[in-house]
Order: C-alpha cells, then sequence, then structure tokens
C-alpha cells in the first residue's frame, strides 16, 4: 500500500581502524597532566537504519529503489552501538541521527528544498568519534557542507543543522527584459549548524581523550554557525554560480568570510 511503500530498513556491520598521521596525530591526554602518543585505534560497530517516505514513488532494481518523485517527506533514523572488546572496539560507542527532507512546492513563486537533521554521541569517544561538520573545501556546491568553514573548526557531540534553498525559477529574472532572454533562474540558500561539545568529551576539560589536532578547533558556542547565499542557476543550461557569507564567528582566525562557488548543475 502507499502507506508502506516507502518504508525501508537495514543493518550494517563494519570494523575500521584509524591510524594517526604527522598531520593528525593521536595525542592522548593523560591524568598527570602529560600526553601519550597513539598509534591508531580500532571500531567495530552495527549500524541501524530505518527510513520513512509515505507516497514516495520509485523505480525498482533488482538491489535498488531509485526515487522518482520529491514531493514525498523522507524521514531517516540510524543508530550505531559499538561495544569495547566487542569485534575489536576499543571504546564504548553510541551515535543516534535524525534527518527530514521535502521539497515544497509555491506555484509559479518557485520550490524549497529542506533538509533538517540532528544527531547525538551517548558516549566519552575520542575526536576522530565526534560530530565533525562537513567543511567543503572546495569551489563547488555541495548540498549538506559549508562552503566557507575550515575543517576540524568545530567538533560536537550534539547538533542541529539544516541547509534549506529556494529555487525561484526566474520568477524575478522573468520580469527584466533582456535576463528574460538569457532563462536565468534566481536561487537563495541558507545552511546552519547549532552544535554542544559536553564536558566529557573536551580533551580540555578531561582526561583519556585525544587532543584537538589543529590549535582553532573550538566548541560553539551559543550562536549557531550560518552561512547564506545567492546564486543563478540555468547559466548556458548547466552552470550554477553562488556567492555565499558567513554570517556568524567570524572572528575566527584563516577564515574566508565570503566566496563564489559554482557547479554544474543541469535545469529543466
Amino acid at each position: 500500500s502507499d502507506l508502506y511503500s516507502g518504508f525501508s530498513y537495514g543493518a550494517t556491520l563494519r570494523h575500521k581502524t584509524e591510524t594517526a598521521t604527522d598531520y593528525v596525530p593521536f595525542l592522548q591526554k593523560e591524568g598527570d597532566g602529560l600526553t601519550r602518543a597513539v598509534n591508531d585505534y580500532s571500531m567495530g560497530e552495527m549500524e541501524f537504519r530505518l527510513r520513512f517516505a509515505p507516497g514516495e514513488k520509485y523505480y525498482q532494481t533488482r538491489n535498488h529503489r531509485i526515487p522518482i518523485t520529491f514531493d514525498a517527506p523522507i524521514f531517516t533514523l540510524s543508530h550505531i552501538v559499538a561495544r569495547k572488546g566487542v569485534l575489536g572496539a576499543d571504546y564504548d560507542y553510541n551515535r543516534t541521527d535524525l534527518g527530514f527532507q521535502k521539497r515544497f512546492w509555491f506555484s509559479a513563486f518557485g520550490y524549497t528544498d529542506v533538509i533538517l537533521k540532528a544527531g547525538k554521541i551517548w558516549d566519552k569517544v575520542p575526536f576522530p568519534l565526534l560530530m565533525i561538520p562537513n567543511a567543503n573545501l572546495s569551489y563547488t556546491i555541495q548540498y549538506e557542507s559549508y562552503a566557507l568553514m575550515n575543517a576540524m573548526e568545530f567538533m560536537n557531540d550534539e547538533y542541529f543543522s539544516w541547509d534549506v534553498t529556494y529555487f525561484l525559477n526566474g520568477w524575478l529574472f522573468n520580469r527584466i527584459p533582456l535576463l528574460k532572454k538569457l532563462k536565468w533562474r534566481e536561487i537563495v540558500s541558507c545552511r546552519g549548524l547549532y552544535g554542544h561539545l559536553s564536558d566529557k568529551n573536551n580533551p580540555e576539560l578531561s582526561d583519556g581523550l585525544f587532543a584537538f589536532p589543529i590549535a582553532d578547533t573550538r566548541a560553539m558556542g551559543k550562536t549557531p554557525y550560518v552561512e547564506v547565499g545567492v546564486g543563478i542557476e540555468n547559466i548556458f543550461k548547466v552552470l550554477r554560480l553562488d556567492y555565499v557569507w558567513r554570517l556568524t564567528y567570524r572572528d575566527s582566525p584563516g577564515i574566508d568570510k565570503s566566496g563564489l562557488r559554482i557547479s554544474l548543475h543541469m535545469t529543466f
């Protein structure tokens, strides 16, 4: 039935080993104020996933479902669990993530894509197992990433994020004679992240953790990280250009406060 057509679930069992490098060392802080170099650590994890998209239409292959509509709301839930000593895991680890995604149509005024996510890590773990925001270090446009955030600028064990993009479909440009002939289309976007790092996962306040590898890494305050952008798509039918501004944490060293981003984006 339509009620269950969009429901899917899955589970994954994996084992991984993370190794320190000269650029990202694992320096474990001990209770006596000294640090001990750790070469690597291992994790054996089980991940459970649920996905529910009521009313979603899709094309079914032998092994995959390929969505062909984008209007259905999509709800996701995942949980990763590891137990120290089981399957080679060096730490207890529980991480829960929730997600919501939907396209909202505004008739002649275009449409908006909304992606909301939230998550929490429940255990005391070293920084590679924390929630590190996806910093986009390239000059391309990528969804659910932050164009003006530095790598490992923030560390969190709780987060709430949003990615909202409004496609106006030429609603403004079509009223300007010269621009109307070009068939350009306007885009407005806003991406943000509210995060928190508890004391038990802050190596400055808790022993036994790896020191943050970058001096400028910080825990977020009560202010969320926010960046906004305006853009044009359908340039030569395939090109999209966005100009992005960083609105918060503008005092952080070595950051870009604004910048141009580009992507190939075919529209019809």
